[in-house]
């Protein structure tokens, strides 16, 4: 076919050169392969497949071809198309622009995609928006041929660990050299979270990134790179987490993964806690032998294609009291089993719709043990009741019991600022079925009589509106608070809407140690007329298997 050609306006000064893509002749054929023909010199072939300085070798995407050929976006037969390639993740890199003669932004794109436009004349803008000087291409456009923007720009990615290779969400600053200007602020990411690192795009020439607050004329916490065009170098920058001082860094290329296997993530964590009482004559505490045993695991897996996102999480974690006497039962202080499943399909970063499961129950069996004997009386769903004396303890539940199963779908809203907060929210209709499987509630309790009630608990099934919002709070590297709330408001009685709500607060006081305090309310008529309120706070340890 014939060929588009590449010219650079400017090749001795790369801080005020401009680039242009010209047609020469109009196309015969739609294929998206493109090779430039010469204006006054022949142009490498590379450089028509947007590699023009060989530097996709150090790309974690693919070269600049396979990228077109990847891209899922349908070809307009009427219109033509402007490709600019991606050295990441389209989504990790700041979006191109496309501006039409009139100066205006017609069009906003991920890089590695293709956006079709009507033939003519535009200006391309590539780079991150909050370095000078982005990157301007003026492109001929014709009908039915695909345009791509040579890779003149650098890449770079920070990875933010602590000193034991942990990575978090430190901040850091970028300064280009020699003349020191202020480039933008950065993050690091939880990656085992499945959060990515963001890419900046520069221009070619050498930086200092240096620790945040540090002074643009830094005689320490930094370190400086050498950014070559078309190429993409990986930093990692060791931070002190509680002072963010710069411990060290460099170009170590420990982001082994490819761009391929960067679309999925996934992380398995285990801990627990053990802790033995050997109580005899103390005041206020039952003499004997007693063993508080929890233990946790928490699986996620992720998916991020294109727009479509994909979230699993499965959350185990029971602990209590075992003491070592006859007939005394294993009491639960925390039993939770819970499995969410989540689909967002985002026609924007930080909207689109969603599609939810969930299931949630307790694995073990529940009892309540008794100040002294009691006689109980057990009622049947019927109305009769079978009547027991001296019980010292009442089983009020078998494993797995209540089971609840919930659904929805509606809007989703996710946005985050910078390393300090994430907000996560949902507005939808949802459906829940509680399977309560022999649960029981205590009732007329008499502790002058020494007697009490047991009563069923009924299966539930419900639907209506559901709203939820979950913050996400680090004000400082050591200190997390996480609040989930949601509220389904039924169709069928809405004076009774069900709240949930849990507030986690996190003091972290080594790698694998911290302090929490947990606190969870529930007000659910359906299942009790009360304010369900529970409360611990708790030691915990744990580490990471993948």
């Amino acid at each position: 076919m014939p060929g588009l050609g590449y010219a650079q306006d400017s090749a001795d000064d790369l801080d005020t050169s401009r680039w242009a893509l010209i047609s020469e002749d109009p196309p015969q054929d739609t294929s998206t392969s493109l090779t430039f023909a010469p204006i006054q010199n022949a142009v490498a072939e590379d450089q028509a497949t947007g590699d023009p300085h060989h530097g996709s070798k150090t790309w974690l995407s693919p070269d600049p071809q396979i990228q077109m050929q990847k891209d899922t976006e349908l070809q307009s037969m009427l219109k033509g198309g402007i490709f600019v390639p991606a050295m990441t993740f389209g989504p990790n890199e700041p979006k191109y622009q496309i501006k039409d003669s009139k100066n205006h932004i017609i069009k906003e794109a991920y890089t590695g995609t293709t956006s079709y436009v009507n033939a003519g004349d535009y200006t391309v803008l590539v780079g991150s928006p909050v370095a000078q000087n982005r990157f301007e291409f003026d492109v001929h456009v014709v009908e039915g041929a695909i345009t791509t923007v040579p890779a003149e720009w650098s890449g770079l990615i920070v990875k933010v660990v602590n000193e034991r290779s942990s990575a978090f969400r430190g901040n850091y600053e970028i300064v280009s050299l020699p003349d020191r200007s202020y480039i933008g602020l950065g993050t690091g990411a939880l990656i085992s979270e499945g959060e990515r690192l963001s890419t900046w795009l520069l221009w070619p020439g050498q930086y200092m990134i240096i620790s945040a607050g540090e002074g643009y004329q830094a005689r320490k916490n930094f370190i400086t790179v050498n950014l070559e065009p078309g190429e993409l170098s990986r930093v990692t920058l060791v931070l002190d987490e509680e002072t963010g001082d710069i411990l060290g860094g460099g170009e170590i290329d420990d982001l082994t993964e490819s761009a391929e296997a960067r679309w999925w993530w996934a992380n398995i964590l285990v801990g627990g806690s053990v802790r033995f009482n050997d109580t005899e004559n103390v005041v206020g505490k039952v003499s004997g032998q007693l063993l508080d045993v929890s233990g946790f695991l928490e699986s996620s897996f992720g998916m991020f294609l294109k727009h479509n996102y994909f979230y699993t999480r499965l959350y185990a974690e029971i602990g209590g009291s075992i003491r070592f006497e006859e007939n005394r039962p294993f009491v639960t202080t925390v039993d939770d089993l819970n499995l969410e499943l989540l689909y967002t399909y985002r026609f924007i970063d930080w909207f689109g719709p969603y599609a939810r499961f969930s299931f949630e129950s307790n694995m073990a069996p529940t009892w309540q043990e008794l100040k002294g004997e009691y006689t109980v009386n057990k009622y049947n769903y019927d109305g009769t009741y079978t009547t027991k004396t001296a019980q010292t303890s009442i089983n009020l539940s078998p494993s797995f019991s209540p089971i609840e199963l919930s659904a929805g779908a509606g809007g989703r809203f996710d946005y985050t600022f910078g390393s300090w907060l994430k907000i996560a929210a949902r507005l939808g209709l949802a459906y829940r079925y509680v399977n309560t499987r022999e649960l029981y509630i205590v009732a007329d309790f008499n502790d002058n009589e020494k007697q009490l009630s047991l009563f069923p608990v009924h299966d539930l099934s419900q639907y209506g509106f559901e709203s939820a919002v979950n913050f996400d709070l680090t004000p400082i590297n050591w200190f997390t608070l996480k609040v989930d709330a949601s509220l389904l408001e039924p169709f069928n009685d809405w004076e009774n809407p069900i709240v949930d709500l849990k507030l986690d607060a996190s003091l972290r006081l080594s790698s694998i140690a911290n302090l929490s305090y947990t606190f969870k309310l529930n007000y659910d008529v359906g299942m009790i007329d009360e304010i369900q309120i529970d409360q611990y706070i708790q030691l915990r340890f744990s580490y990471k298997l993948y």
